[in-house]
């Protein structure tokens, strides 16, 4: 079993149930952001609106996630 840290930046809604924005999961080979996300309280509909980044670099919902990854979940940010 591998494991990966996740944590929720700024406003992203927290469906934790610990509603700690920070946590270890444990995760089988060939799991994606997406599958966890699905896995830990995000709904499919708020997927489009999460971006994940992982080890510091911006990646997609269908990364394969590897262990000891550190991946962080945000929301677009935009100005005018």
């Amino acid at each position: 079993m591998n494991s990966a840290t996740l944590e929720l930046v700024g406003s992203v809604r927290n469906p934790f149930p610990s509603k700690k924005r920070k946590k270890i999961i444990e995760f089988s080979d060939n799991t994606t952001i997406k599958t966890v996300l699905l896995e830990n309280g995000f709904l499919e509909t708020e997927l489009e609106f999460l971006i994940p980044i992982v080890n510091g670099t911006r990646s997609s919902h269908d990364y394969l996630l590897k262990n000891n990854d550190h991946i962080w979940i945000s929301l677009p940010i935009g100005g005018g």
